[in-house]
Order: C-alpha cells, then structure tokens, then sequence
C-alpha cells in the first residue's frame, strides 16, 4: 500500500465512489466506526479490490443476510470472480476447487479450520482474510484459531477485521484483547465528531421538516383513560408485590409507565410460576392496555372499537382480567370510540366515520414529493416510510395503494355494520406496482418499512 500516488493504487475504478474519510482508512488494519457511517460500503469496496483470480480472500463471521447483500453487490460491480459461499454443504472436493479459483470467499468458521488442519487450503494463495463484526470475536475463539493458524503458516499474510459497534469494547484492556484475538497491528477509531468525518458529512446536510398532526378531542380523551388504566394497574401491582422500599420512585417511574416496561413487570415475569393470581391479572392487564394504547395512537378509531369489542366480548379475557372492561371509564372509552366511527344505538353510519388527520397529511406529503424534479432514470423518486408497528405499516400501506376513502371504508367495515355505501374506487397515491412492504418477520430488523420506487 505504499505509493506516491494513492489515488492511482487505493479504490476500484469500477467500484463505489468512496467519501474522503472513507478513502484514508482504506489501507486501515482494524477499522472501528459507529452506526450510521456506512461501514457496509467500505467492508464491500476491501471486496471488489480482492475478487480478482489470482488472489484469494477469505470473509469470515457473516450471516446469511450479509452473504446475500454483499454477492449480490459483487454481482453487481460485474466482478472478475463470482463470490461463493463455502460451508459444510459443499464437498470437500468442491471446496478445493473454489480455492483455486481465488476471488472472495464467504466461509463458515468451523469448515475454513477443519480445511487449515487438513491443509486443503492453498495457504500460498490467501492475500487476505477479513473478518466481519470483529468485536464478537471477544466471545468466539473459533475466528481467532484460524488467525492464528493463517499467522503460523504466512507471517506477511494480511488479516482485516470491521466493527461499527465500538461500545461493545467497554476498556483498553477490553481492546487490547481484541486486537491479541485478531493478529493485527493497527486500530483505526471513527468517531462520528472527528474532523474529517464531520467535514464530509457537513457537505449532504439532510432537509428536514416536521409535521405536526392534531388529533381529535375524542381520542384524547380516549388516551388519558388509557394511560390511567395503566397507571393504576402498576400501582395495584406494586402495591402487592412490593414492602413500600420502592416508593421513593413512584412519581419517577410513573412518567414512563403507559409506554414502557418497569423493573418490577421485569422481575415478576421472570418467577411466573410463583406470582398470585392477582399480580398474574395485573401483568397480564397491563400489557394488553400497553398494547391498545399504541393502537389508539398508531391506528384508526374503528380499529380500536373492533379490538375492544372483541376484547369485552371474549369470556375469557372477562375471567383473566383485573376488572377494567367493567369500570365506568371503559364505557366512556367506548362511547367516545363510538361517535368517532358513527355509531349510535346499535348502529352504524359510514359517513360519520372520522380517519385519522394524518392519512391527509400523508397524501399530501406525497403528492409534493411526486412534483420534484428527479434526475434519475426513474419516473418518480424513492420514498421510505418508516413506522413502529407491523399493523400501522400494513394500513400505511393500504392508504397509499387503495387511496383515503377505500382505506377509509376497509377499516370501517371491520366492525361488522351494514352499509348502502358502495365500496370507494381505488386511488392509490403512488404507483401500486412499485409498492413494497418489508417486515420483521421478513427481514432482521428492529423497524418497519414500507419502500416506494
């Protein structure tokens, strides 16, 4: 990596356009980032530079989904040699073929040191081993014994190992650990405040702008009674499990209660088998009113009539819960849920319905969005929506495949009421075809997303 010119040597013409901060930890041994700042770029730029066939490198500690992203990627980039992936599936003799051909290599740790004790592995060939999520190989020796195999058998090889999760390194000794397991010699530390980082960023500054959507009087209502509900289910609870030395953090705890989970639900849940029947009730109660409170506020007030309904109307939630759906505030909730759906006397009237203001809001939003100009090839931009909950991304979704009214009338239609309305025509707000809804049951990931191209 020592040249005059590093601009000539570092990158790939035909790979990704790399930032400036980027660039300068190229040549790094140990690069160690925090969220956010692309270390999935950098990791698939070290693997367009190395897939070439008279090199071999190998990747170790990836996931199926890693594995999937980044030969997908390689693909993409049209690299000299197709990436594979080696594990125990592949055959031996078919193992000692793909290392031959060279290029990178996607290898399960357990395969890669049976193949280094049985010299199977061509150790002459290997340019690089690189080693993804780095800081688990605190916890996981196998990575390191073939590090420290590759070591033995070509002391000038390279090894490069990547973290963006620099808090699980807790010390100085943590890291000196770490880079012991890992064999090499350089640790490169990006934090987000350095200069050269923030001076690039600074340069694709986000616009942001924030929408503020009021909600109806009656769903307020609805919320503050839901949040007492809560709130009297904790103390009920705390009072019949603890001896009072907890009091001092009441007022504090009680802030976060209708949204969070305290210590003491933490510990009861942890020793179910020894609870009494009334802090089983209590517990029980207050995830279920956790649960209608974020639908309250995530979802449509027919959704949550539908949801209470069926709640009250189900003999055993009536056995098991603590005596809420009976109380004069629960029949308030549903009286105020009803004149928001137009319900009266048993009956329903579709045009009384009120949606949700942020349905509005939203169509709005995306219809400025679609009167952006857009250099792209692409007829319209790409839009992200990000919400909390997989039932708000399927009726977010629904909204902008179906449009305001059939959205509208699809939620009202839950509760079971005859109607003369005829079902509203769709009008989507993007194009249908380019919809796609992903979810955690789809995907590894702590939020869902709703993608429009």
């Amino acid at each position: 990596m020592e040249t005059g010119d590093e601009d000539d040597l570092i990158g790939n013409k035909d790979g990704l356009k790399l930032l400036d901060y980027e660039r300068d930890v190229l040549a790094k041994t140990l690069p160690a980032s925090v969220f956010g700042l692309g270390l999935e770029r950098l990791f698939l730029e070290h693997l367009i530079l190395f897939s070439d066939r008279r090199l071999l490198a190998l990747v170790l500690n990836t996931n199926q989904h890693d594995e999937s992203y980044f030969i997908s990627k390689l693909k993409e980039h049209n690299v000299e040699s197709e990436p594979k992936v080696i594990n125990s599936e592949v055959s031996i003799k078919d193992r000692q073929s793909i290392y031959l051909e060279g290029g990178v290599q996607f290898c399960s740790s357990r395969v890669i040191l049976v193949d280094l004790l049985q010299n199977r592995i061509p150790i002459n060939r290997i340019a690089a081993i690189f080693v993804y999520r780095a800081h688990q190989t605190l916890t996981a020796f196998q990575d390191s014994f073939i590090l420290r195999l590759y070591r033995e058998k070509k002391s000038d090889g390279m090894v490069k190992a990547f973290t963006d999760n620099p808090n699980s390194i807790s010390s100085l000794g943590q890291l000196q650990r770490l880079v012991d397991r890992l064999y090499v010699r350089h640790v490169e530390l990006l934090p987000r405040f350095s200069h050269s980082i923030e001076s690039e960023l600074s340069r694709y500054q986000l616009r942001s702008a924030v929408f503020s959507v009021d909600v109806s009087s009656s769903m307020r209502r609805v919320h503050r009674t839901l949040v007492e509900f809560i709130k009297v289910c904790i103390r009920d609870l705390r009072a019949c499990s603890t001896s009072g030395k907890e009091e001092k953090l009441e007022n504090e705890e009680m802030v976060h209660v209708p949204w969070a989970t305290t210590q003491l639900e933490t510990r009861l849940k942890n020793r179910r088998g020894h609870l009494t029947e009334k802090q089983s009730r209590l517990l029980l109660d207050a995830t279920s009113l956790r649960e209608i409170l974020q639908m309250s506020e995530n979802l449509d007030g027919a959704s949550v009539l539908a949801r209470l309904t069926a709640l009250k109307n189900d003999p055993k939630v009536l056995e098991e819960h603590s005596g809420w759906l009976h109380s004069p505030s629960f029949s308030r909730i549903m009286e105020e849920l009803q004149n928001t759906c137009g319900v009266q006397n048993g009956k329903g009237d579709f045009k009384k319905f009120a949606a949700p203001s942020k349905w509005n809001v939203l169509a709005e939003v995306l219809k400025e969005i679609k009167l952006i100009p857009n250099d792209s090839k692409n007829k319209s931009p790409t839009v992200f929506l990000v919400t909390n909950a997989e039932e708000l991304s399927r009726q977010v979704s629904d909204v902008v495949k179906y449009g305001l009214d059939k959205s509208r009338y699809m939620s009202w239609r839950q509760l079971g009421y005859k109607t003369t309305q005829d079902c509203p025509k769709d009008e989507p707000l993007w194009d249908q075809e380019n919809i796609s809804q992903l979810i955690r049951s789809q995907l590894v990931s702590f939020k869902k997303i709703i993608k429009f191209y």
